[in-house]
């Protein structure tokens, strides 16, 4: 009975802390977007989720909403849909973890204009790149995000920048020590 435990609690260790691959994690972010001007308000919420398809490589899927002004009369609400992939820079047995990535979706749009009560909507293909860094389940990252307006329109492009932070659930630090433990427990027939 006391193997049975073990083994399940070094299975359960595993797969909360190996960034295995195959497997699946999740997150949620908020943050701050940065058009023309600093908005100190958290409002941006995005949420993730990952496959492991390599140790230190992913892709997912990512929604994002978030609204601001494009000026004084104007604000713009977008939420966006991406396909993305992220590259992480770790090191042996290290909790911190800096990444890059990039993703591609389509964003829709809607505008409203103040005082003369104008809205209309929209949608385009959109990208973005991103940097940043995990330590253990807490992510935080810059996103330069790519948001074209349509030509009729006759508008200027609204790319924006953010800081996100947030966190994952599912499987996350960079453990090898602990994949290790349960190889060398088989190995002793335990």
């Amino acid at each position: 009975m006391k193997k049975v435990i073990f083994i399940c609690i070094v299975m359960c260790v595993n797969f909360s802390y190996a960034q295995g691959v195959g497997k699946f994690r999740g997150g949620i972010e908020t943050g701050f977007p940065y058009y023309e001007e600093f908005i100190p308000i958290p409002n941006l919420l995005a949420m993730e989720l990952k496959y492991n398809f390599q140790k230190n490589m992913n892709v997912g899927l990512k929604t994002e909403a978030t609204i601001f002004s494009t000026c004084k009369c104007y604000d713009l609400e977008l939420l966006s849909i991406s396909a993305t992939y992220d590259y992480y820079f770790h090191y042996k047995n290290s909790i911190f973890s800096p990444f890059i990535g990039t993703g591609l979706g389509c964003y829709f749009a809607r505008g409203h204009e103040e005082h003369t009560e104008t809205h209309f909507k929209y949608n385009n293909p959109t990208g973005f790149v991103r940097v940043g860094f995990e330590i253990w389940k807490i992510r935080t990252s810059f996103t330069y995000n790519l948001i074209r307006k349509p030509k009729k329109y006759n508008s200027r492009n609204v790319d924006y920048m953010s800081f996100t932070i947030g966190f994952y659930i599912g499987v996350g630090k960079w453990k090898k020590k602990l994949v290790s433990l349960q190889h060398q427990m088989e190995k002793n027939g335990n």
